[in-house]
């Protein structure tokens, strides 16, 4: 299996000889390129590419997260990006969340046609997104450099994966953590106890289950549904990321917030539609692969979360600043209606974790309950792509050391937390 690099080189090779060949064969009719600039078989990826008209190709995206939410820098940066680097070749049609397609159905956006580049949570559809959704296995780590590469790395290496995405007609770009989880709640809770018979907004293939086996009543409700949920009492309390007490509002009903331990609980991850990429010809996808590369292994994705993003547009949209997770914190931090962000201690965590994943058919373990999840939803050999995520998982931790990477922002938030 050739790595994401080698690809990207043997991408820009064949890319020469099919621009030849089509500008020997045929007159330029304005969608084919309009010159060479990729270079020698096996050179560098050009920082612009400048071989096609601009405007060759209008993506529409279609995305779940909002204008406030810290999962929006990393979209906005990524279209930034490509239609920089491909000259305007590639531009896109940018929608606020949740236009096209219902946030429980991003995917039908792609079935239709209606959006060439895909951002969604994969635990609203799971048997769609399957192996996106390995961090979403509870307890585990919240290197959140570490996740996106060792997502990336299984996509571009492991069969059973890539056989899976085909089949699903998708091109993954990139999954990142949505951060260690939170409970926001009108009264404190302080332990295990406290859950007992607790009606809570949850989500996460695992983490709700883990709720669940602490006594909390689940229910599944969406992001962009749990205000409503909160405020006719459909539930009494909420799970989520960070953003949710501030870009959801959530804050403003919700004084008390906890981290219990569970860890990262969800992802967001971007595709392309796999009609659309087909489109594309072999240079322009060596410059998106290119771009995803470099900002993988630089920790970029990261980076965007934390830190924000200001967007810069090529049509004539006006550039906006979209918040990251240390703005969200001092956005928190401002609300009066926010009375505490605190952590349980190791021992409680220790006892939660033991408790162990509550389904149906009996209380298992969480990796368990992964592997029979992914396998229900069609991955093949689960189980082993479970044991090279983690792998990865662990190569990538060992690399990304910076305290920016290593420590979840909501851990950060907390510690600094004052009132």
């Amino acid at each position: 299996m050739l790595s994401r690099s080698t690809t990207r080189r043997v991408v820009a090779g064949l890319a020469l000889a099919i621009t030849a060949g089509v500008l020997a064969g045929c007159t330029d009719d304005g969608t084919g390129p309009a010159g060479d600039d990729t270079g020698a078989a096996g050179g560098a990826v050009p920082d612009v590419l400048s071989a096609y008209p601009k405007d060759n190709w209008n993506v529409t995206i279609s995305s779940v997260a909002f204008d406030q939410s810290d999962m929006r820098p990393m979209q906005e940066w990524y279209m930034d990006e490509v239609e920089r680097r491909t000259g305007g070749a590639i531009m896109f049609h940018r929608t606020t969340n949740n236009e096209i397609c219902a946030q429980s159905d991003q995917y039908s956006c792609v079935q239709s046609g209606a959006a060439g580049l895909l951002v969604q949570v994969p635990n609203y559809q799971p048997t769609v997104f399957t192996p996106s959704s390995l961090p979403e296995i509870t307890f585990g780590g919240d290197n959140a450099a570490a996740i996106t590469a060792a997502i990336d790395e299984l996509g571009t290496t492991n069969a059973d994966v890539q056989a899976f995405w085909a089949g699903k007609g998708l091109v993954p770009v990139a999954t990142w953590s949505v951060g260690r989880i939170l409970l926001g709640s009108k009264v404190p809770l302080d332990g295990l106890d406290d859950l007992t018979g607790l009606s809570m907004r949850t989500a996460g293939t695992i983490a709700a289950p883990d709720l669940a086996a602490a006594g909390v009543v689940p229910a599944q409700v969406t992001a962009d549904e749990a205000y409503n949920a909160l405020s006719t009492g459909v539930v009494q309390a909420a799970a989520g990321a960070i953003d949710f007490a501030y870009a959801l509002k959530l804050g403003e009903v919700l004084p008390y917030w906890v981290d219990p331990g569970l860890g990262v609980y969800s992802e967001f991850s971007m595709y392309w539609s796999k009609a659309q990429w087909d489109e594309f010809p072999a240079d322009v996808q060596a410059v998106l692969e290119d771009i995803n590369e470099t900002a993988t292994s630089s920790g970029k994705w990261v980076d965007l979360w934390q830190d924000g993003y200001d967007s810069q547009p090529m049509d004539d949209g006006a550039p906006a600043h979209f918040l990251g997770a240390g703005d969200e914190c001092t956005a928190i931090q401002a609300m009066p209606s926010v009375k505490s962000m605190t952590a349980w201690d190791a021992s409680t965590v220790a006892a939660f974790e033991a408790l162990g994943a509550k389904t149906d058919s009996g209380t298992t373990t969480n990796d368990a309950l992964w592997v029979k999840n992914a396998t229900a939803a069609g991955l093949t050999n689960a189980q082993g792509v479970l044991d090279q995520y983690e792998q990865l998982y662990a190569k990538y931790a060992a690399q990304f050391t910076d305290a920016k990477y290593a420590t979840d922002p909501v851990t950060t938030c907390i510690q600094s937390f004052q009132r």
